[in-house]
């Protein structure tokens, strides 16, 4: 594996542990957890609550390692215009907007054939870009293109599959909105539908329950299957450093410490 993923990956583990083991973070769920009446003990709570936190920035840390594996891979180029930025401003129309929403609702009171109703939806979102709009500030976690084909890619990018009910919603909705803002940006029209693909990517091979919304077979990539079809380095490659670290006397040393350091502070008020 490139030297500079295992040092991104080494780097990010230890900001992540820095970052969440500061005296600020520790002692504000502190504060918390000893307003709460719970049976575990106050310590594990902080102590969960500080793993809980980790895992957050590491679901945010997926973005930057795929980007960097996409653009090592020789192949892409990232639209850096877009790509990770949390305020790009786009439009959508009012027709578009009310359209995404009814195919939401639709798919969740009906068997909705994804393989059919899906195309034909991204199909009326080119056909409808224009008109009346509203803009939006929206964030785009990847965008990058074919530097062969031009063919673009927008990734959604999610560690694993497995969100609650209302937030799945939420990916959902915001993974087709964010498509129609893509496709007004671009100018994509009927005659060039094939030239933007968005994916809904699970960095992870789990799969919880079959998707609603969107096609598995055609805008859904999850862990090894991505990997396969995109970049050369192999999903198992990642996967055994990621895991060998995580078992890694180094790292084990340093939640240790920080758990100790846990055992130190004054946890009751």
């Amino acid at each position: 594996m490139d030297e500079r993923v295992k040092k991104l990956i080494n780097n990010a583990v230890i900001r992540i542990i820095e970052n969440t083991s500061s005296i600020e973070k520790i002692n504000s769920l502190i504060d918390k957890h000893c307003k709460k009446i719970h049976f575990i003990p106050r310590r594990y709570r902080v102590f969960g609550g500080l793993l809980q936190s980790m895992n957050i920035q590491f679901g945010n840390f997926i973005e930057t390692l795929m980007e960097l594996l996409i653009e090592s891979d020789g192949k892409y180029r990232i639209i850096k215009q877009y790509s990770g930025k949390k305020n790009n401003t786009f439009k959508l129309s009012t027709y578009n907007d009310s359209l995404i929403d009814n195919y939401i609702s639709k798919c969740q009171v009906e068997d909705v054939n994804l393989e059919k109703e899906f195309p034909n939806l991204l199909k009326e979102i080119i056909k409808n870009k224009n008109g009346e709009s509203n803009s939006f500030k929206h964030d785009i976690d990847l965008l990058f293109e074919n530097i062969e084909t031009g063919k673009i890619y927008y990734l959604e990018c999610k560690y694993n599959d497995d969100h609650d009910t209302g937030k799945f919603v939420d990916i959902n909705r915001k993974f087709i909105k964010t498509y129609a803002y893509l496709v007004k940006e671009f100018n994509i029209d009927e005659h060039s539908i094939q030239k933007l693909t968005p994916i809904l990517f699970f960095f992870t091979n789990k799969k919880m329950k079959g998707n609603i919304y969107i096609p598995e077979s055609t805008n859904i990539r999850r862990g090894k299957r991505f990997f396969d079809e995109f970049l050369t380095v192999t999903y198992q490659d990642v996967d055994n450093y990621l895991s060998n670290l995580s078992e890694d006397d180094s790292t084990i040393y340093a939640f240790n410490n920080l758990y100790k350091r846990i055992l130190c502070e004054k946890i009751t008020k």
